[in-house]
């Protein structure tokens, strides 16, 4: 990654393109988890999926601190606050994410697996949505040099 600093609207375009990799992601997980029954997937797969995922939204919480925070910052009088709750969100979330994939990797029977990863999935989109409306929009991440209100209102 580099640690050239990005305009505002492409770190908006990158981290949008990035949640469509990432519910993508989920909805091969899910469809994973629905062949266990069938034998074209065993649990172990499934559990290689659920951890890779760990990576890859690790790599993208990473991303937005490095290049989302610094725009959401200097967007308007509200910048700094929403970076601190960005922060704690991921926080959160890695948290979160830990707990619900080592749920996967100890899950001892299909039913288990697909509660945790059903969990996993719901968990994320809702993640996604919010974050999405709340700072990867046009308003915040734009490459105007004037704020279209500066008091984030």
């Amino acid at each position: 990654m580099s640690d050239e600093a990005l305009m505002p609207s492409e770190v908006r375009r990158k981290v949008l393109s990035q949640h469509r990799e990432i519910e993508q992601m989920l909805s091969e997980l899910e469809a994973g988890v629905a062949k266990l029954g069938e034998g074209s997937v065993d649990a172990a797969q499934v559990k290689r999926a659920a951890y890779a995922l760990r990576g890859i939204l690790e790599l993208h919480m990473s991303f937005e601190e490095a290049h989302m925070v610094p725009a959401i910052n200097d967007a308007d009088g509200f910048g700094p606050e929403r970076v601190r709750h960005l922060h704690a969100e991921h926080a959160e979330q890695r948290r979160e994410l830990d707990r619900l994939v080592d749920a996967i990797r100890e899950a001892s029977s299909p039913d288990g697996l697909v509660s945790s990863v059903t969990k996993l999935a719901q968990m994320l989109r809702v993640d996604i949505e919010q974050e999405e409306r709340e700072y990867v929009n046009e308003k915040l991440l734009s490459d105007s040099l004037i704020p279209s209100d500066p008091f984030g209102g």
